[in-house]
């Protein structure tokens, strides 16, 4: 009898040169016209009826129950080199169809959907896909998702229940003040000092009142204010951007931020106006779903190849799903020699084949064994 890895091995050419159509085809956020028919193309080809969903992306189910256990692969692609899949969605998307491959020559009888979704690089196509009932009809109790990560061996993965990766706000102040000539400062409102002094009280404000064990990173990106030396300029611009992996500490220092920047513009006799943008929130899994996940894998794979991660401030956008149902987000090795030692987004980034593979057998796995 044929195990997993019999089959996985026996279809890996055409997994592969799947990867290398969807490799060559990277597109833009909601501009994935041509990958999303790829999807769907080969959907069909396997027997699994695809439909669109959230402009580009596609939902499509294996099976016929009321509740499924869903797997999610972002699909977009982001401009570095023109436009190219310098982030790995790429193997993410043929790790996905290769997963749904995989489980329908398994006969599988479980019921199981696949969420490929547009825009995780942009404004955050996982918010379209939930509010267009990715996650209904069937109910999905349970999702799986995952990024293919630099440095990590090929055949190993990184994994934690819990925070994983960061919130992510961004903030864009004005300081208003007077402006006028520099020889004469009293005449003036220089907007420059309550930017300066905004930023300093934030800064120590931020690290005395919160717990140094539940960390966050405020930076202060940019600070513009006039050109040249003999002239107040009546503006001062302040841009930054705060991450954390716990929503009650994200609400706090926005409050923070709202509150310092307008008693600071009025101590100096300035008005304040800030754009403040809540992109995505922190990535919190599923602890109990997770212990079950990675109980699954070491036994797969082995103890040795199943590792704790690392927390990161980037952020990913599967996190809005993580507030829904319980989620289990991994990271995978691609690293092989020479290859996945560049960082994602990097304009040499690349990876081992070999992950499509490890990253099929993983997911195919569990849920297998999923009750």
């Amino acid at each position: 009898m044929n195990t997993i890895k019999d089959i996985i091995n026996q279809n890996l050419n055409e997994i592969e040169l799947l990867w290398k159509k969807l490799h060559h085809n990277p597109e833009l956020s909601f501009k994935e016209y041509n990958t999303q028919k790829i999807i769907l193309d080969f959907f069909n080809s396997i027997g699994i009826e695809g439909e669109k969903i959230a402009k580009t992306g596609v939902v499509a189910t294996l099976g016929c129950g009321n509740e499924a256990i869903a797997l999610r692969s972002d699909i977009d692609a982001i401009s570095v080199n023109g436009v190219s899949h310098a982030c790995g969605h790429d193997f993410h998307m043929a790790i996905t169809l290769g997963t749904a491959l995989i489980l329908k020559k398994l006969g599988c009888n479980k019921t199981v959907k696949f969420l490929l979704q547009p825009a995780e690089e942009a404004i955050g196509g996982a918010v379209h896909m939930i509010e267009e009932g990715a996650l209904e009809t069937p109910k999905v109790k349970a999702l799986l998702g995952f990024h293919v990560w630099p440095k990590i061996p090929v055949g190993k993965i990184e994994i934690t229940g819990g925070p994983s990766m960061a919130s992510v706000d961004d903030f864009h102040i004005i300081f208003k003040g007077i402006g006028g000539h520099a020889a004469t400062p009293h005449l003036c409102r220089n907007p420059l000092y309550p930017a300066m002094d905004f930023i300093n009280a934030m800064t120590i404000k931020s690290k005395l009142e919160n717990n140094p064990l539940n960390p966050h990173v405020l930076t202060f990106a940019t600070l513009n204010c006039g050109s040249v030396s003999n002239v107040i300029s009546n503006i001062a611009e302040i841009k930054g951007t705060l991450r954390t992996f716990d929503n009650n500490l994200r609400y706090k220092l926005k409050e923070d931020i709202l509150d310092v920047s307008k008693l600071t513009a009025e101590k100096y006799g300035c008005e304040s106006n800030i754009k403040y943008i809540m992109h995505y929130p922190p990535l919190i899994t599923d602890k109990k779903l997770t212990e079950e996940f990675v109980n699954v894998i070491i036994n797969a794979i082995g103890k040795d190849n199943v590792l704790p991660l690392d927390k990161t401030f980037a952020s990913e956008d599967f996190s809005y799903y993580c507030e829904k149902i319980p989620c289990v987000h991994f990271r995978l090795g691609i690293a092989d020699g020479k290859l996945g030692e560049n960082p994602l987004h990097s304009p040499i980034f690349n990876g081992s084949m070999e992950s499509l593979f490890w990253g099929i057998f993983i997911l195919t796995t569990f849920i297998l064994n999923y009750e």
